[in-house]
């Protein structure tokens, strides 16, 4: 990666060629790349530098101690990985990072980034940014999981993707068993609410 790739990217926006440049000579990085189903990180794992998707699409999941998944999202570069625990005191992923298409991740090293922060006062607000609108996120999928029904996520998730085309992966994504999820789906579907055609499934207009 070079300095004016670095500056396309919404971490580093507004900042000049000259200081990404600065940057990239002075803080310790790799480009690391990645396959479909390759483990970027493991729940756990310790989280000692910033971690930049620059390219592709991962899937971050939790898994309990008997297996059991949970997909918390889908995240599209260009985005950061955990930024919100890379200066936590106990500074681990919280979750399973998976590529789920070819990917490329910019590793740099924490502490030149810490120090650059303070330089350079637009790339900590966008940083402040993007860790408080991953918290906003997170506040929502706790209240989905909290206070809702399933049928009312599945109708929010409907409302954002349109349609459902792999029942297993929404039932990662919901946090569900299969068997629980094609209940609530035919649930909805003898309510009217949505519909099947062919293996999709649609809500209604």
């Amino acid at each position: 990666m070079n300095a004016l790739q670095l500056t396309q990217l919404p971490l580093f926006k507004n900042i000049t060629e000259a200081e990404a440049q600065r940057l990239l000579s002075e803080a310790s990085n790799s480009i690391r790349k990645y396959s479909s189903g390759d483990f970027i990180a493991r729940q756990g794992d310790s989280c000692r530098s910033l971690y930049i998707l620059y390219s592709g699409d991962v899937r971050t999941q939790m898994e309990n101690a008997d297996g059991k998944q949970l997909t918390i999202d889908v995240i599209h570069a260009p985005d950061i990985l955990a930024p919100a625990f890379i200066y936590a005191d106990e500074n681990r992923f919280p979750v399973n990072v998976e590529a789920i298409t070819k990917c490329e991740v910019l590793v740099m090293d924490k502490t030149r980034f810490l120090r650059f922060m303070h330089e350079v006062p637009s790339v900590m607000q966008n940083f402040i940014a993007l860790i408080s609108n991953r918290s906003l996120f997170l506040s929502r999928k706790l209240n989905e999981f909290a206070l809702q029904s399933l049928k009312i996520r599945l109708l929010n998730y409907l409302q954002i993707h349109k349609r459902i085309s792999n029942q297993q992966e929404v039932a990662f994504i919901l946090g569900v068993a299969r068997p629980s999820l094609a209940r609530a789906l035919s649930e909805l579907i003898s309510e009217g609410t949505i519909v099947m055609k062919g293996k999709e499934v649609l809500i209604k207009d």
